[in-house]
């Protein structure tokens, strides 16, 4: 991964990973962690804001990688109540469909990704919400993480 560009590193996981169209996306999850719903939760992302911290956590897309990210946004929301975190994981682990559904260890995967985004408050808020178009997408990978100092 030496010098690749944020694009190239968009594209790689965008090619790889089995990315939802917004059209497969279930209707639960997409009340639950999109911005446009009326019921979001804080650290709620655009499918391809989402898509942005996947790879600047190098995150794929497996269970074990959404709960971390979820988490990670959530976090580093610094509007995000207790109760918000607790409905989540009870939703996401309870009534997502199986598919989207986490188990304890993703549960507890959610929780570490939850404090690494807490821990990056004081740096910046609210990754769900950044406007990535900021961003030149020709810019190494290695230095859009070091913005958001998650080596």
């Amino acid at each position: 991964m030496g010098n690749i560009i944020l694009q190239e590193a968009l594209d790689n996981f965008l090619a790889k990973e089995t990315t939802k169209d917004k059209s497969e996306v279930p209707w639960l999850v997409w009340l639950m962690e999109n911005p446009k719903s009326p019921l979001h939760l804080h650290g709620a992302s655009a499918l391809n804001d989402h898509d942005y911290v996947h790879v600047i956590l190098d995150k794929g897309q497996a269970n074990d990688d959404e709960a971390f990210v979820i988490g990670f946004t959530m976090g580093n929301d610094d509007r995000t109540k207790n109760w918000e975190v607790k409905l989540f994981k009870f939703i996401s682990s309870k009534l997502y469909p199986e598919e989207a559904r986490f188990t304890k260890e993703q549960l507890k995967i959610f929780d570490r990704g939850f404090k690494y985004g807490q821990s990056k408050l004081p740096l910046y808020q609210r990754i769900g919400e950044f406007n990535w178009s900021t961003i030149d997408k020709n810019t190494p990978l290695n230095e859009v993480k070091r913005k958001f100092n998650v080596q």
